[in-house]
């Protein structure tokens, strides 16, 4: 039986899937089989040990499912951290080289790509030939593609220059909003008392050691932004306020999208994804209400996974969907 592999490659976890090749484009994600190992970001790992990875883990995929690598006929590999086009040539050199010490078929295709793409892939429906994807998790960007294939991006500068409605930009205005609400320069706010019970702190003044002398990450500020959402959920006037104009600032993201590429009409399907949209109802409702009132698109669920969003790229470097 052929197979199609696609390849999720983040910065904590790597998920290889193996799809059976279906002469039936919109066959469903329940015929794949998947496995999990390590993070395969390059600018993490380097680019030696992603090979080494990636190596294992289609040999433990090949293993626990029974396919014999001669079977495989495409691989396309999404990877964090390839964003630029000098990345992505150094990471699809590590594929070419992969793809014969694993004994695949010599006519094998590949394509390694952005872990953005896979996702905006996976979210599409497989026979949609257009659509945008807005994620928001630790950080913010989001990705539109045409019916042409071509690519149109959005964000993705980072928690210093950009970020906005992300988890970190949450809750670093949550921070933001409790010292001013000490200073008396802004409304009294619930997330005062959250956030000092998270840190176990006594005092607001305590931050300036907790933020500056720990050197706090990323990822360690976005972690206020759930308290953000359950404050919002108990009505905190400052908290709907934060939550509110993150969805506005990622509706922004989508309207940049429709600039950049005239052919996005109201039609054109809008997906999200991340761990904002997933435990904020008030910020999906306000984002969808934002599309609704600038006539961005259509809303819609995401289709599928990341991984899957890679497994059906692979199919289409050997049954191409698009008209």
């Amino acid at each position: 039986m052929p197979y199609v592999v696609g390849i999720d490659g983040g910065g904590t976890k790597t998920t290889c899937l193996f799809k059976p090749v279906s002469n039936n484009s919109l066959k469903a994600a329940s015929n794949t089989q998947s496995v999990t190992g390590q993070g395969t970001n390059p600018h993490i790992i380097g680019y030696d040990e992603v090979k080494n990875r990636l190596q294992q883990l289609l040999l433990q995929g090949m293993k626990a499912f029974s396919v014999n690598p001669r079977e495989i006929e495409a691989v396309c590999c999404g990877l964090a951290g390839v964003g630029r086009k000098e990345d992505e040539q150094r990471a699809e050199k590590v594929l070419k080289d992969i793809i014969p010490s694993l004994q695949f078929s010599e006519s094998c295709k590949f394509r390694v790509c952005s872990d953005s793409y896979i996702a905006l892939r996976g979210a599409m429906q497989p026979s949609e030939t257009e659509g945008v994807l807005v994620i928001s998790g630790t950080g913010s960007n989001a990705l539109g593609m045409s019916r042409t294939g071509a690519i149109f991006k959005s964000g993705g500068w980072g928690h210093i220059l950009g970020d906005e409605g992300s988890g970190y930009q949450i809750g670093l205005q949550a921070l933001n909003k409790v010292t001013r609400a000490y200073d008396g320069r802004d409304k009294d706010t619930m997330l005062t008392r959250l956030i000092l019970e998270k840190l176990q702190l006594q005092k607001v003044e305590e931050l300036v050691s907790y933020i500056y002398g720990n050197k706090q990450e990323k990822k360690d500020i976005a972690t206020f932004a759930e308290l953000v959402i359950a404050a919002s959920e108990q009505g905190d006037e400052i908290s709907l306020e934060i939550i509110r104009q993150a969805a506005a600032e990622l509706t922004n993201h989508v309207e940049s999208l429709f600039l950049k590429n005239q052919d996005f009409n109201q039609q054109t399907p809008i997906c999200t994804t991340g761990s904002i949209f997933k435990y904020s109802k008030l910020l999906t409702s306000s984002f969808r209400e934002g599309l609704q009132q600038r006539k961005l698109g259509i809303y819609q669920e995401a289709y599928g996974s990341p991984v899957f969003g890679a497994a059906i790229t692979a199919e289409e470097l050997i049954h191409p969907f698009r008209k």
